[in-house]
């Protein structure tokens, strides 16, 4: 790996490629990545199945998002989660959402956003 660095750093134009892929490795790893196509983390999906399974909700994706490290343990915190979903168009699924979501996540109800799944085609 250190000899293939080494060799595409000489190479003409080696030193902007090779900041590229560093730039692209640290977005990856910086978003989160899971390398998965759905691009969601374990718990996003997991509380996306739970969140589905409200009546009247349908499919249902969830982005969760994160304060800081903090706490002794270095667990992230979640300050925020958008909720995306089917039903969402019915105010009960959309309140019924909004509820379980904060009781899952341990948020408050302004940090929680529930939005209506665009149709598909």
């Amino acid at each position: 790996m250190k000899d293939w660095l080494s060799r595409l750093k000489n190479t003409k134009g080696g030193s902007l490629a090779l900041s590229l892929l560093m730039g692209a490795l640290a977005l990856l790893l910086l978003s989160g990545g899971t390398g998965e196509e759905s691009g969601m983390t374990a718990e996003e999906k997991r509380l996306s199945a739970t969140l589905s399974c409200i009546a009247g909700a349908g499919e249902t994706r969830v982005s969760i998002y994160y304060a800081g490290e903090g706490g002794f343990s270095g667990s992230r915190q979640p300050v925020g989660a958008v909720i995306i979903s089917r039903g969402a168009e019915n105010i009960r699924v959309r309140l019924d959402l909004c509820r379980a979501a904060e009781a899952l996540l341990g948020l408050c109800e302004k940090n929680v956003e529930v939005f209506s799944m665009e149709e598909s085609p």
